[in-house]
């Protein structure tokens, strides 16, 4: 065996643990009370509800039924009427209001100028210098170009970004704008 096969062996064990360790403690963690038995769920069906009689003669034939049914629940004592109060008058005012919303551009930090900038820097510094350092500055140089290019550009096409919305606006009676 290899040391690069090793290695992936052993991140890739890494990797899965981490794994199910995160995935434990987020999606299946059992819930455990104080006397350290998991906690049952409440919204199933109680047991008094379920059918006892059939469980018990399948196991024993001899067994006598039981005679008494299950006592049934007490209905809960009916709650006293609610009085509602009459409407009191609004405690604020509501208009629409017009706003014009200007919406980022897709390249935000003009990452592609940047890199056609830089691109095309380095082919002409390669050309006209023929080293490593006229390269390097030629692409500095078109990179930044490239960067204030399309920012001029995202600047002129700002008004297809524009658009205007209506949004509900409300306040304390005459605080509407005229």
């Amino acid at each position: 065996m290899n040391k690069q096969m090793l290695l992936g062996l052993v991140a890739g064990i890494g990797v899965a643990t981490a794994g199910g360790v995160l995935g434990y403690q987020f999606l299946g963690k059992p819930q455990v009370d104080e006397q350290g038995t998991a906690a049952i769920d409440t919204q199933a069906a109680p047991v008094a509800a379920r059918p006892a009689a059939a469980s018990a003669q399948s196991h024993s034939p001899a067994t006598p039924r039981p005679t008494q049914a299950a006592a049934a629940p007490k209905p809960a004592p009916a709650a006293a009427p609610v009085q509602v109060a009459a409407a009191a008058p609004p405690a604020e005012e509501c208009w629409d209001e017009q706003v014009t919303v200007e919406a980022d551009p897709t390249d935000k930090h003009q990452l592609a100028g940047v890199g056609l900038g830089a691109a095309i820097g380095a082919k002409v510094g390669k050309d006209v210098g023929n080293s490593k350092l006229t390269t390097a500055v030629a692409a500095f140089g078109g990179a930044l170009a490239g960067k204030k290019i399309q920012e001029k550009i995202q600047d002129n096409r700002a008004e297809k970004r524009t658009t205007t919305e209506t949004v509900r606006k409300c306040g304390p009676p005459g605080s509407r704008p005229q």
